[in-house]
């Protein structure tokens, strides 16, 4: 819920600018804050999509991880494999 009035929320950027620069300072500080409120909706979301991105880059480094991980344990019982047939 919003205290702002629908023609505020309806009125495209340009017309809030127009507001703001208008001499009517209730009506200019009215307008800046319905383009303040849009901008913060906006970074609220991009903010919301960043985090998902970077959840998922998270998991799929740690998925990368544990096999590189395992992997080396593959190459060191290898290489343990090579000095017993060696001292054999």
């Amino acid at each position: 819920m919003t205290n702002f009035s629908p023609e505020l929320q309806d009125s495209t950027e340009d017309q809030l600018w127009q507001l703001i620069n208008q001499s009517s300072p209730h009506y200019g500080s009215l307008a800046s804050d319905e383009l303040t409120r849009r901008a913060l909706n906006k970074l609220q979301e991009t903010i919301k999509n960043f985090n998902t991105q970077s959840s998922k880059q998270t998991e799929e480094m740690i998925r990368l991880t544990k096999w590189i991980a395992g992997l080396t344990a593959v190459m060191v019982i290898g290489l343990l494999i090579q000095i017993y047939l060696v001292i054999k």
